[in-house]
């Protein structure tokens, strides 16, 4: 018997030692990487995002594998024909082709210098536009002037609609812009336009100096929402799980929603399901949204929003008022006669935030985030708390003083284009901003932010005004639909909510700047040359 037992212990042994060399052991098989899709909006830092996120899936072990990009229609892109694109802007197009200056078209260059082919480009563009006629001239509350005459235009509409998106209206972004067509779905044209002065000749000038072919990656046959809806049901029936990453307004995804409730079998999903089903196996995660700890500055003692005040105090947000011009997209005027130097405090002597604290991705379609929070599937969100930990000071220089290492197409078109908005000497605006989206992407496989569950959530605080106020100029209604706070406030949000207020930085790094760097770093710089 002690016999038999030796002989089969030995054989058990020697089995196992022949499974050990045809195979690894359990402890060392890599994780299966998160799949990912990415939704965009084409402002500058969006490709940061896209480089990194393409460059992780491309890692022998990827932590993540991106299946697709959707572009958006509203926010900071650019789409074919549209609200005067691409004739208003020849200028700044130059050789290239209206094609080449869509979101889509820069997207592609974008993925091409990453050598990426492994996810489609789904264009949120011209599944709703409307043809608007824009006042030329119009008085300091938006009214337009008699006999001034009007513009017809072709512009992208919001996930609410024409309703949600007028007014648009002809007048300068700052005082040294031509008066262009402006709607409330975007972002102001200066900082739209910088997609056509930096972005796209930075990235073609990089694939000419690599000799680098330019891919074939747009979908044409299929529409950024249909391929959201199509890949959710797809995850949901195959148990597949898959993370969204939105990091510009919310619009294409809210519009994939609707696609899967009103016909969920078309995309393949099981009939009569509910969106909240598809929580077991989808996630979504957003750069957006702004939190001010402080609830006096939003809320008086009884409960209003402070907004209604006259002058309202200066919160968290990012939609700005300036030396009597918009800035970042926000369309408000001021009541007529306020006394800015009254209101303006510390480090904001030159701004007054029309907008209390309204962020400008949740802004910009404020109803498509409405749809996503009352969805019942998870959303965690990435808010400008969290973001401005995650600093590109320096950045450009640091890839600049590593040429060795950062000899590779990915790593010189981050540092050309850091080097590219240089409106005085010495002045380089994108070295003083961030990485938002870098760091809303990379979170998802990283523990570079601190969630925390959310059931009071101030995202953008807009609400009815009082006629003699700041918001009086805009309707009950008008203003009803841009404000996401409130719903939080009136208990209509569904969804479990996680928010990142703070952030983790490594080890000796006391503000994070670095540790969201060096990830960058490591993939820009040693992924391929």
């Amino acid at each position: 018997m002690f016999l038999s037992q030796i002989k089969n212990l030995l054989f058990s042994l020697f089995i196992a030692g022949i499974v050990s060399v045809f195979s690894f052991p359990s402890a060392s098989l890599a994780a299966k990487p998160i799949r990912m899709i990415i939704d965009h909006d084409g402002a500058f830092e969006d490709f940061y995002a896209l480089l990194v996120l393409s460059l992780a899936s491309t890692q022998d072990s990827p932590p993540i594998n991106l299946i697709g990009v959707t572009t958006s229609p509203v926010g900071e892109s650019y789409c074919k024909d549209s609200n005067g694109y691409p004739d208003r802007k020849q200028a700044l197009l130059g050789n290239f082709s209206p094609e080449e200056g869509t979101i889509d078209g820069i997207t592609q260059k974008v993925l091409s210098l990453a050598k990426y082919n492994k996810a489609k480009i789904y264009s949120g563009c011209d599944e709703q536009t409307a043809v608007i006629a824009v006042p030329n001239e119009a008085d300091e509350f938006g009214n337009p002037v008699p006999g001034s005459g009007r513009t017809r235009v072709r512009v992208q509409l919001p996930f609410g609609g024409r309703q949600a998106l007028e007014p648009c209206l002809f007048h300068k972004e700052f005082v040294s812009s031509e008066r262009d067509i402006i709607c409330w779905n975007e972002l102001n044209k200066t900082f739209r336009d910088e997609a056509l002065k930096y972005i796209l000749p930075s990235a073609q000038e990089t694939l000419n100096k690599f000799q680098l072919p330019e891919l074939d990656l747009i979908e044409p046959k299929k529409k950024a929402s249909e391929f959201l809806a199509n890949s959710i049901c797809e995850a949901y029936r195959n148990d597949d799980p898959l993370t969204i990453v939105s990091v510009g307004p919310a619009t294409n995804l809210a519009r994939a929603y609707v696609k899967i409730e009103k016909n969920p079998q078309k995309y393949g999903c099981p009939n009569k399901m509910k969106l909240s089903d598809l929580s077991s196996v989808i996630s979504t995660r957003f750069m957006g949204g702004a939190w001010d700890k402080n609830k006096s500055d939003n809320f008086d003692a009884n409960g209003n929003y402070r907004l209604n005040e006259a002058f309202p105090v200066w919160t968290v947000g990012n939609v700005y008022f300036q030396d009597g011009e918009h800035v970042f997209g926000a369309h408000h005027l001021p009541f007529p006669g306020t006394n800015f130097q009254d209101i303006q405090t510390g480090e904001h002597k030159k701004a007054f935030n029309s907008l209390n604290n309204a962020e400008v991705n949740f802004w910009l379609d404020a109803p498509a985030m409405d749809k996503i929070l009352n969805s019942g599937i998870p959303v965690s969100i990435v808010p400008l708390n969290a973001t401005d930990f995650a600093k590109l000071e320096g950045f450009g220089d640091r890839i600049k003083n590593n040429p060795s290492s950062c000899a590779t197409p990915p790593a010189q078109f981050i540092q050309k284009l850091q080097f590219a908005n240089n409106p005085a000497p010495g002045v380089f605006v994108f070295d003083t901003l961030f990485l938002w989206d870098t760091l809303t992407a990379t979170s998802v496989w990283n523990n570079f932010v601190n969630f925390e569950n959310f059931s009071d959530l101030e995202i953008t605080t807009l609400t009815n005004g009082d006629p003699n106020t700041v918001t009086g100029q805009l309707s009950a209604k008008e203003l009803f639909r841009r404000d996401i706070g409130n719903l939080f406030r009136l208990g209509r949000v569904k969804n479990p909510v996680i928010m990142g207020l703070s952030v983790n930085p490594a080890d000796g790094d006391p503000d994070f700047k670095t540790t969201i760097q060096n990830l960058v770093f490591d993939l820009v710089c040693t992924s391929s040359k």
